[in-house]
């Protein structure tokens, strides 16, 4: 059977990025605001080369994103970056120092200011660049909320998470170039398997995948798939590895379907694959879950991924992004996104990761994995979790903490109280209420008889007594 297929959603015609600066005209279709989805079969497997698989036949439909050619400047600091708080961790000294972020995305833009120097070209399915390279900017986006450097000037407040890590970029797809025979773009669970195979190999400390394939649940079980195999061996490869997998639980939207809580019928990979992957929903500003979000028992955690503000993704981009601009009419909109809520979850990763190794105690991936999980805001509903926001929006500074409630030790139960109370009598209990005050009575009444037995034997001894001495 034949690998599904990675691609962008919805058939964008033009679109605009909207900064503090004005507005920015952009030369290609947008950036991928969602997690790209499921498509046809599109590459010629025998074709192989370094870094994944060379396409037949794709030629590039429409021009790579343009940035602003003005340095876009925002000052206010994202709502993202405020309620998450990860800048009283770069206070402490922990900003991903010595640690590698692979990107497996459509590229990273690697001459924007604020990521240049620190990004790795990994390797690339797109035929016109390497890795540092994005015609797509949706890898960029990415990339900036992981490890973008603070602004040198001081006039911006903001910064990725873990702004001294670098990035391995792996292109693994595009929305831009198209297959004339079969319309599909690139980037399928194949390419996608060589990209964590490549990014495991390299040594890297966290893998981030913003992109998803929607399946059927019959599809996803169906383990002849050889581009499912291979994507559930690569993800169980790096866990083991020590690699934490951080990826999008995927948007509503053409193979997306919403399933409804405890019983999906669209599985989500590399999602799908949960004991191996933290998967990332998406809330909005008020701590609500995203409407766009795919929910499923694969969610495990949230983070925000509406209204954000991002580096400026075009090709030359130099200053940030507030909106983007979507559809045939190119109306602005907010960046939005499953994808965009999951390289927060990975920046965290990768600071708990620096904390430990630091210490001299590193963790595991699963302890990574446990950690953030169990630090997170938890919803209402069974054992804290749900399958829309898992175990709810993550909170970097318990996860940064230096023990989590799974740590603590456990006390020893409080002694049962020796005074029966009456609220622990079964009130609707009657027969055996009835049985007991009955078996009760039957007690005293027994003694009651022996003492009366007692005292008429003594009588008579003393009336025998009384007529023996006469």
């Amino acid at each position: 059977m034949r690998s599904r297929t990675f691609r962008s959603r919805g058939g964008l015609r033009g679109f605009a990025l909207v900064a503090a600066a004005g507005t920015l005209a952009l030369g290609g279709p947008t950036a991928p605001a969602v997690a790209q989805t499921v498509g046809p079969p599109l590459l010629d497997p025998s074709k192989v080369a370094t870094g994944g698989l060379t396409p037949l036949n794709y030629k590039q439909k429409q021009g790579c994103m343009r940035g602003n050619p003005g340095n876009s400047l925002i000052e206010e600091k994202p709502w993202s970056q405020l309620v998450l708080g990860f800048e009283r961790a770069h206070e402490e000294g922990l900003r991903g120092t010595g640690q590698t972020v692979a990107v497996i995305d459509t590229g990273v833009n690697a001459s924007h200011p604020r990521l240049r120097g620190k990004v790795i070209n990994g390797g690339s399915s797109v035929p016109d660049g390497g890795a540092d390279r994005d015609c797509d900017g949706h890898g960029t986006i990415v990339a900036g909320i992981i490890a973008a450097s603070s602004d040198p000037t001081g006039q911006s407040g903001y910064v990725g998470v873990a702004p001294d890590a670098e990035i391995l970029s792996l292109r693994q797809s595009s929305k831009l170039w198209i297959n004339e025979a079969t319309n599909a773009t690139i980037g399928d669970t194949e390419t996608m398997s060589r990209a964590i195979n490549n990014a495991v190999d390299r040594n890297v400390s966290v893998i981030n995948i913003s992109q998803s394939s929607c399946q059927s649940i019959a599809q996803a079980r169906n383990y002849y798939d050889s581009g499912n195999q291979m994507l559930h061996n690569a993800v169980k490869r790096a866990y083991e590895h020590q690699v934490v997998v951080v990826v999008a639980a995927g948007n509503v939207g053409e193979a997306c379907q919403k399933n409804a809580s405890g019983s999906p019928t669209t599985a989500v990979l590399p999602a799908w694959f949960d004991e191996y992957v933290l998967t990332v929903a998406s809330v909005n500003q008020q701590g609500a879950p995203s409407e766009f979000t795919v929910p499923g028992p694969w969610v495990d955690v949230a983070a925000p991924g509406e209204n954000l503000i991002t580096l400026d993704p075009g090709v030359g981009g130099e200053g940030l992004a507030s909106q983007i601009a979507t559809g045939e009419n190119g109306q602005a909109g907010p960046i939005q996104g499953t994808s965009f809520a999951a390289p927060y979850v990975s920046g965290l990763a990768v600071l708990i990761k620096e904390k430990y190794e630091r210490e001299n105690r590193p963790l595991t991936a699963g302890q990574i994995m446990d950690r953030i999980k169990e630090t997170a805001l938890h919803p209402g509903g069974i054992n804290g979790r749900n399958d829309i926001v898992g175990y709810g929006m993550v909170d970097p500074a318990a996860a940064l903490a230096d023990v989590v409630p799974g740590e603590w030790g456990k006390q020893a139960p409080p002694p049962k109280p020796t005074k029966l109370d009456a609220d622990v009598i079964p009130q609707k209990d009657f027969p055996a209420l009835i049985i007991a005050l009955g078996g009760a009575g039957a007690g005293v009444a027994g003694i009651i008889f022996t003492a009366f037995l007692i005292n008429a034997v003594r009588s008579v001894r003393a009336r025998a007594r009384e007529n023996s001495g006469r």
